[in-house]
């Protein structure tokens, strides 16, 4: 018999814990709960305080909403960061391997390496692919980085990706829905007109009157007229309501126009500026060179002086 019990104790010490092992186990189950509490309370810390990163470990976004570095922006940034440093943290989120991805932020980590930075302040987020680029769209959209077209772009994106709605888009970055409406509207217009656009050449405001217009040749005119004769948006507005007489053939020159838009985009293409040519049909004509602002005009100064002959 007493063979038996021992024999049965045997199969109950498989089967079940002894007292002082159960304590022992309840004991290591607590002192794994608290730890992982703790492990928690340092990720999140890790999440709302700004780290030092390696540049090398921060991988470019490929949802970047924003297409157009100015190069002229950069240095004037680089500059300031070497001055001044980071203020603004970056936002990134963690990859496998230890690298991060870049959310917000890609003009700063741009001039921070011109800078010759070898670490930037950023603040890890987590998060879905949906939730990075919705972080990356409001981070733009916030400090006014992106044109009209690189934010119609963006919202764009978020439905075609996530299948969301004009309105979940709206109520995802906080705006109204005709907001988003009439973003998306522009990406309608001709290839040429958004060019225009993008190269600021036409405002959002432009392009949102010439988007309701629905002949593609008149659309291409007008945002000529205005882009040549600097119209307002209200001045557009007020031109769409009349009537433009077609210019007549004999008046063209199918030749001279050719070569002109050849000029203008050869132009263009070395130098990085903005030009406008106009031509008679007598051949005559002029050839503008457009600036907006301090910045560009010392652009060219600097590119037209320090040229050697």
């Amino acid at each position: 018999m007493a063979k038996k019990i021992a024999l049965g104790k045997g199969i109950a010490s498989l089967i079940q814990d002894t007292p002082n092992q159960l304590l022992a186990k309840q004991l290591k189950e607590e002192l794994n709960r608290q730890e992982q509490e703790e492990r928690i309370i340092t990720k999140t810390e890790i999440v709302n305080t700004p780290l030092l990163i390696d540049v090398s470990r921060i991988k470019a976004n490929p949802g970047q909403p924003r297409k157009i570095f100015k190069e002229k922006n950069l240095e004037e940034l680089a500059n300031s960061i070497t001055e001044n440093g980071i203020i603004q943290p970056l936002i990134v989120m963690q990859l496998d391997g230890g690298n991060f991805e870049l959310i917000a932020g890609e003009r700063r980590l741009r001039a921070a390496k011109k800078a010759g930075l070898s670490q930037v302040p950023v603040v890890v987020k987590r998060g879905t692919e949906k939730d990075k680029m919705v972080m990356s769209i409001i981070e733009n959209v916030q400090r006014a980085d992106l044109n009209c077209v690189e934010e119609a772009l963006a919202y764009f994106q978020l439905m075609e990706d996530f299948q969301m709605t004009q309105d979940e888009v709206a109520k995802k970055l906080g705006k109204e829905r005709s907001t988003i409406a009439n973003y998306l509207r522009i990406l309608k217009l001709p290839r040429d007109v958004i060019e225009m656009t993008q190269k600021e050449l036409l405002s959002f405001g432009h392009a949102k009157i010439l988007a309701a217009e629905k002949d593609r040749e008149r659309t291409i005119r007008l945002a000529n007229i205005a882009v040549t004769d600097q119209l307002s948006v209200r001045e557009l507005e007020k031109l769409m309501k009349t009537k433009i007489k077609p210019v007549s053939e004999a008046k063209k020159n199918p030749f001279l126009d050719e070569r002109v838009d050849q000029v203008r985009q050869k132009l263009e293409q070395n130098t990085g500026f903005h030009f406008q040519i106009k031509s008679s049909k007598a051949g005559a004509g002029t050839i503008a060179l457009k600036f907006n602002n301090e910045a560009e005009f010392n652009d060219i100064y600097e590119y037209l002086m320090t040229r050697r002959s």
